[in-house]
């Protein structure tokens, strides 16, 4: 099953994944390729853009083939095993690339 949780330095984890899961850090800061450009990251967090302009613009860069063919694999891999997609960013409101990936991810083919 395709999960989210938050680690980060001051909170800690939302919730830990379990020894089993597969646990896949899509932070910006460890550079994965799903995780936001840094001039995207930056444009939200300085609020030269609103959150809907970031989903908009984080769809349009996970829009290729190999950020797709990456997803496809986290899809058939949360078949067989929780994954949990995580990222340091912790909000009530769950703004963070990783629910728009889980989304993403959920929704594909």
């Amino acid at each position: 099953m395709l999960k989210e949780t938050f680690d980060n330095r001051f909170r800690g984890w939302g919730e830990q994944p379990p020894a089993d899961a597969v646990v896949i850090h899509v932070m910006r800061s460890d550079g994965h390729v799903l995780s936001p450009s840094r001039k995207l990251l930056n444009d939200y967090q300085l609020k030269r853009i609103s959150w809907d302009q970031f989903v908009v613009r984080f769809r349009e860069e996970m829009n290729n083939d190999f950020c797709k063919g990456v997803m496809k694999v986290i899809k058939e891999r949360a078949k067989e095993v929780d994954v949990y997609l995580v990222c340091a960013c912790w909000n009530k409101e769950k703004k963070c690339h990783r629910f728009i990936l889980m989304d993403m991810i959920e929704k594909m083919d």
